[in-house]
């Protein structure tokens, strides 16, 4: 374990190590201890979660290597140990574990996350009145998709303040190489201006953009452009 934790990043070389930093919700209990080295009741009002809870996944990071005690500082009764991350940063090789395992295994318990939220919006007002459903349409790009609406053709997104913050779709694009990465950079740079931003109220926010030529399952959606 290197002296300075936040001199360059940690290479990883343990697949128990890569397993645990694949998955972000491990990875932020882990920066709770990146920067100095804390105690695990600290640490726990940081997250809001009790001691007993963090100090189970503090020794499952320990025992990866991830984690170890910096400090112990002596007090009447046990002891306070003091954590700190192996390193702010952690570098894990391709060769190790392959791109599109962390991809699947990241993106999956997100998704999972993102969904159950969901699921509650659509639990609460305006959507437990009745009328409420989506209709099916067909895009300019040549896909199928599914949009909220009241039976009176009221969208939940023309109701203003009223409408719950989400947003949730996949959409299929026709573009040059030239567009596409216009809208890569575009992408980049929404997430990049409210990632900057402080605030009380935790949103999660997910962006995909992908390649997809050459793969199975879109062969039937074809541009309206191509049609003519």
């Amino acid at each position: 374990m290197p002296d300075h934790p936040g001199s360059r990043p940690y290479h990883v070389e343990s697949a128990s190590q890569a397993e645990l930093l694949m998955d972000r919700a491990w990875l932020r209990l882990l920066d709770v201890f990146t920067g100095e080295a804390r105690g695990v009741a600290d640490a726990a009002r940081t997250l809001g979660v009790t001691t007993e809870w963090l100090f189970k996944r503090v020794r499952r990071l320990e025992r990866a290597g991830l984690l170890a005690v910096r400090e112990v500082r002596p007090r009447a009764g046990r002891a306070v140990r003091l954590y700190r991350a192996a390193s702010d940063t952690f570098f894990v090789p391709f060769t190790l574990v392959p791109a599109e395992t962390v991809g699947r295994q990241n993106r999956a318990w997100h998704l999972d996350l993102f969904e159950t939220a969901i699921g509650r919006t659509f639990l609460r007002a305006p959507f437990d009145q009745h009328g409420w459903g989506f209709v099916t349409e067909r895009t300019p790009s040549g896909d199928v998709s599914f949009r909220i609406v009241r039976e009176d053709g009221v969208r939940w997104a023309d109701l203003g303040d009223a409408a719950p913050v989400m947003v949730s779709g996949w959409h299929l694009l026709h573009l040059t190489p030239s567009d596409a990465r216009e809208l890569q950079g575009e992408l980049r740079a929404l997430h990049e201006r409210y990632a900057r931003r402080t605030g009380t109220e935790p949103f999660l926010l997910g962006i995909f953009l992908a390649d997809t030529s050459g793969l199975p399952g879109l062969e039937h959606a074809r541009s309206e452009r191509a049609d003519e």
